[in-house]
């Protein structure tokens, strides 16, 4: 499988393994502690502290373009002075919030998963962990005690920035029932650098946003920002306060907004209402105020547009050439948003600290950049913010009963799970709207679907279905050209007794990328993404109303999505020993029913099917009864069928 297994018994089981300490990793613990008691829970962590993207990126007035009102998680609601924050202001909130849930007592620093492998037998997971020799220590995930506090920094892990990477990596092995992939979307050791011309020519500094050196001084120096995204947006502003001049080199232009720091509806509020109360009134108005401008740029895009461009030219000297430097040629929302808090982007082209210039490189100089036009910028320092390299999982090994699983040829499902993957979820939150927000929902579903098993006495779930009639005819043409190496769908145990249903045994080449963004880094990174049907469950609807109907008050079940069971006979399977038949296909519960197939109500957990007795007993959550639908979780109702 390609990569170096741990030998040997395995060094730790848990119930719920998650990888990655961002953003979403965060969320998703902070929500399974509070509803899932008793649940053993461990982070992985590859870099040497907490927060992800918020602490990796440290370049000048790094901040997010999602207001924090709707950034925030829904269980700690933001309740701030300002709506727009920097990095800094997010990442203690990240840290703080960590803290306030005891998720930082979860976290294991300097651990890199390299692969996780599904045994079918074994109804579980089994995973590999490169670790330096300064990595921080095993927490006790069933006590959650003894862990290292939020916004400690480790050693990094091999490859990371801040790493060392000279010595080999220990390996260890973990267990775990089921597997969350909370990564991001992108690479964290590099992002996309291109090979420009005479680049080794000029004598200057050229760096990267994404690895900011800590000893660059750019006081009166000249700075050409190369790009034209949300990272060169922030950063020529920012740079402009201390830069002698900034140059904004562009090869096409990006809609941007200016948007008011601060709340003003926020502060009225708070006025009259408990923080809480005015926040998550703010929230909701955010979120539909958002999700509105999303509609209308797709359904009515000219509007959108001419009202987008009359707020530039309203914010730029009269006679700007807004035309040029300010009027995409794709429409609303083909491309992310791009956002100038207070218009800080407009004030400094405004002063005259930056100019935007729309060209294309020619090649460096040893006096700086020169363009197509002919014209040469001077620069002491030039910052590539050329974008990011998409990758899905940070590049881990998943394989399924031994065959290996190829992510861009799966489908997701319920924009949550893989097809064909068993008892594996992963967040990826909405291009359009704030990432959180679909980490909320995903750790939601999660504990609904943690907790049907439970009480079914199921071990897996597995998404698989009849692929729709046009990706059905592209499987085909597919499969009737030169198969790539394990690109079946499950193959091993799975796919021999059925477990994933009939017709999605081939690889599934059908379905469109999972990011409907014309962006350059999704273009030239789409191969790396994983597909999306032509309809829901399998359509990953950028809404997240529709994923509040779907993911917090939708059924868990449905026609596509499969739930298994270990076999009565084979205890040792678990165990770790002789392998054992595989997990056969249970028909789900008959709908209204509350009890598994065989009758009988509510089926437990089989004693055998329990890990050497540590696996805990499902938990009742408030409001469950027995033969109960529904159940409260986090204070939300939610229907468990």
């Amino acid at each position: 499988m390609g990569a170096i297994m741990a030998a040997g018994l395995p060094d730790e089981h848990v119930d719920v393994l998650i990888i990655g300490a961002g953003l979403s990793g965060i969320g998703i613990a902070a929500h399974l502690l509070s509803n899932q008691p008793g649940r053993r829970i461990a982070l992985l962590e590859a870099r040497g502290a907490l927060g992800g993207t918020w602490d990796l990126f440290r370049y000048p007035g790094i901040r997010s373009d999602s207001d924090m009102n709707s950034l925030s998680y829904a269980f700690r609601p933001w309740t701030g002075e300002k709506s727009i924050v920097d990095g800094p202001s997010i990442l203690r909130y990240l840290t703080e919030t960590a803290r306030t849930h005891r998720v930082d007592e979860l976290v294991r620093y300097g651990h890199r998963v390299v692969a996780a492998s599904w045994s079918s037998a074994r109804a579980g997971w089994t995973v590999d962990v490169a670790l330096t020799a300064d990595a921080s220590p095993g927490v006790p995930a069933a006590s959650a005690a003894a862990g290292a506090p939020a916004g400690t920094r480790h050693a990094d892990a091999p490859g990371s920035p801040g790493g060392s990477g000279d010595a080999e990596p220990r390996h260890v092995r973990l267990t775990c029932d089921v597997l969350v992939g909370a990564t991001g979307y992108y690479r964290y050791d590099r992002g996309h650098e291109p090979d420009f011309p005479g680049r080794a020519a000029f004598p200057g500094r050229v760096v990267h946003p994404q690895h900011w050196p800590d000893d660059l001084d750019h006081t009166g120096q000249r700075v050409v920002v190369i790009g034209s995204g949300a990272t060169a947006m922030t950063l020529a502003p920012a740079l402009a306060e201390r830069a002698a001049h900034v140059t904004m080199l562009q090869r096409s232009p990006t809609y941007v907004a200016s948007l008011a720091t601060s709340d003003s509806l926020m502060s009225g509020l708070r006025r009259v209402l408990p923080d809480r109360w005015a926040a998550w009134l703010v929230r909701w108005r955010n979120i539909l105020r958002n999700q509105l401008v999303y509609r209308l740029s797709r359904s009515r895009p000219e509007m959108v547009r001419r009202e987008l461009l009359a707020g530039v030219a309203r914010a730029l000297p009269d006679g700007y050439d807004v035309a040029t430097h300010f009027t995409p040629s794709y429409g609303p929302w083909d491309q992310r948003l791009c956002v100038a808090p207070d218009g800080d982007l407009f004030r400094a082209i405004s002063a005259g600290n930056v100019e935007v210039v729309t060209d294309h490189v020619d090649t460096f100089t040893e006096r700086g950049i020169r363009l197509r036009s002919g014209r040469e910028l001077a620069a002491d320092v030039v910052v590539t913010a050329t974008g990011l390299r998409l990758r899905m999982f940070d590049g881990i090994a998943l394989t399924v009963d031994g065959e290996t699983v190829r992510v861009p040829r799966r489908r997701v499902y319920k924009g949550m799970m893989l097809e064909g993957v068993p008892n594996f979820v992963f967040a990826f939150g909405y291009v359009n709207a704030s990432w959180t927000l679909k980490v909320d929902l995903v750790a939601e579903h999660l504990g609904r679907l943690l907790r049907y098993l439970d009480r079914h006495g199921y071990r897996a779930f597995v998404p698989g279905g009849p692929a729709a009639p046009a990706e059905a005819e592209a499987e085909a043409q597919a499969e009737a050209g030169a198969r790539p190496d394990g690109a079946s769908q499950a193959g091993g145990a799975l796919a021999a007794t059925g477990t994933i249903p009939a017709g999605r045994a081939g690889g599934a080449a059908g379905g469109t990328s999972l990011l409907d963004l014309t962006a350059g880094y999704v273009l030239r990174d789409a191969g790396e993404l994983p597909r999306q049907g032509d309809r829901p469950p399998w359509r990953t609807r950028m809404s997240y109303l529709a994923d509040v109907r779907a993911l917090r008050f939708g059924r868990v079940t449905g026609p596509d999505l499969r739930f298994l069971s270990l076999p009565e006979t084979a205890p040792e399977a678990v165990a770790g020993g002789p392998a054992a038949d595989v997990c056969p296909v249970v028909p789900e519960p008959r709908a209204g029913t509350g009890s598994s197939p065989s009758g009988g109500g509510r089926t437990r957990v089989p004693e055998h099917a329990r890990r050497g007795g540590a696996r805990h007993e499902p938990s009742v959550v408030a409001g469950d009864r027995p033969g109960a639908d529904t159940a409260t979780a986090g204070g939300e109702a939610t229907r468990d069928v």
